[in-house]
């Protein structure tokens, strides 16, 4: 089931969602302030995972990443996620087979140096289709 949010006509949509990655952090709450000297969306934003810290900021506070940007912390995330599956391997002492929606990762995972684009041998960049 998927949440649904309905506006009355006086207001305008929020320009951005929950879940989008900004240059604040990711968008984990939006809200509407209805007060005269503080009228416009609120945007709640995940400053920092490992502490939870969150600001909430108005929506001309908030800054889209580029999409380099956005797909090289994408590429960290699943980086960290392996990594994670990495220590789990090594403490059953097997190789897993990881199979994804995306493909299988070959076992054993194993920590490789990142490359100069920033990605590594764990996660690589999606090949982008050429149109003529």
């Amino acid at each position: 089931m998927q949440a649904t949010i309905t506006l009355t006509c006086s207001l305008s949509q929020p320009l951005f969602t929950i879940g989008q990655r900004t240059q604040q952090g990711k968008i984990i709450g939006i809200n509407y302030s209805a007060q005269k000297n503080r009228q416009g969306w609120y945007y709640t934003v995940l400053v920092n995972e490992t502490t939870g810290q969150a600001l909430n900021l108005l929506e001309t506070q908030i800054h889209l990443l580029a999409e380099q940007e956005k797909e090289a912390q994408i590429l960290a995330e699943i980086d960290s996620h392996l990594k994670r599956l990495m220590v789990l391997q090594e403490e059953l002492n097997t190789d897993l087979e990881i199979r994804t929606p995306f493909g299988t990762i070959p076992a054993p995972i194993s920590l490789t140096p990142r490359s100069a684009n920033g990605t590594s041998r764990l996660s690589e960049p999606r090949k982008k289709k050429l149109t003529a």
